[in-house]
């Protein structure tokens, strides 16, 4: 019985480090080292920040939400390739510092929103975003790193980004650019700084076989642990 409690306590250890390995698997998008060319604000401000919720490198994006409930920051700087190479995005990951959680500021959650042009059928500047978010008014003051945004659920189709952006004709050909929003609270401004926005990808191929592989492996030790047990029994 103990070393089938071992053998389960091993088949969750494997899971839990598949998943790391997953998480891992993360391409950088974003680190605002080079300023911020094609920057504006949708009721929002940005700027470069050099001493402020850096957590790698030397500049971060400084992102003033004001008094409106919904605000909007965006780039039309070139978009990371893996964006315009699906299937393979599944979530936004990003560090995040916050400084100050102002006077009644009782609710506030950050998202992503993700551009695409349709060429098939001359559409451009399509809105996709997405229903995950990330809680500020939660977090709290502090440097929060490793942030996740998942990118499947659409808020107005349910749709993942990997099925807006596709092969078929009524998908979305390619990403012409991507914004971080804030909704919050009406009436009171909000800052906050991020850095290192990556992309994580779907893992590759041989991941999940060998992923595979090795659960086999432990169902086969499993059935070998039992029938030795059962041994045990008789005797």
């Amino acid at each position: 019985m103990l070393r089938k409690r071992v053998c389960l306590l091993a088949s969750a250890a494997l899971v839990a480090t598949l998943c790391i390995a997953d998480s891992a698997s993360a391409s950088l998008a974003y680190s605002f080292e080079t300023g911020l060319d094609g920057f504006f604000g949708l009721g929002a401000t940005a700027s470069a920040e050099t001493s402020i919720g850096v957590t790698d490198g030397t500049t971060s994006l400084k992102y003033v939400a004001g008094a409106a409930g919904f605000v909007g920051v965006r780039t039309q700087t070139v978009i990371p390739a893996d964006l315009n190479n699906p299937p393979g995005v599944i979530s936004v990951q990003f560090d995040m510092t916050i400084v100050e959680i102002p006077v009644g500021l009782t609710f506030a959650d950050i998202g992503v929103t993700v551009f695409g042009d349709d060429f098939d059928n001359g559409t451009f500047g399509v809105q996709n975003q997405f229903t995950d978010t990330v809680s500020i008014t939660s977090l709290g003051v502090g440097q929060h790193q490793d942030l996740v945004i998942d990118l499947d659920s659409e808020f107005f189709t349910g749709e993942s980004f990997n099925q807006i952006f596709g092969d078929d004709v009524s998908d979305l050909d390619v990403a012409s650019a991507f914004q971080f929003y804030i909704s919050k609270t009406s009436g009171v401004s909000a800052t906050v700084y991020i850095d290192n926005v990556r992309l994580v990808l779907v893992p590759e191929p041989a991941t999940g076989l060998m992923s595979a592989a090795l659960l086999v492996g432990l169902a086969a030790r499993r059935r070998k642990l039992d029938r030795y047990e059962c041994h045990k029994r008789k005797l």
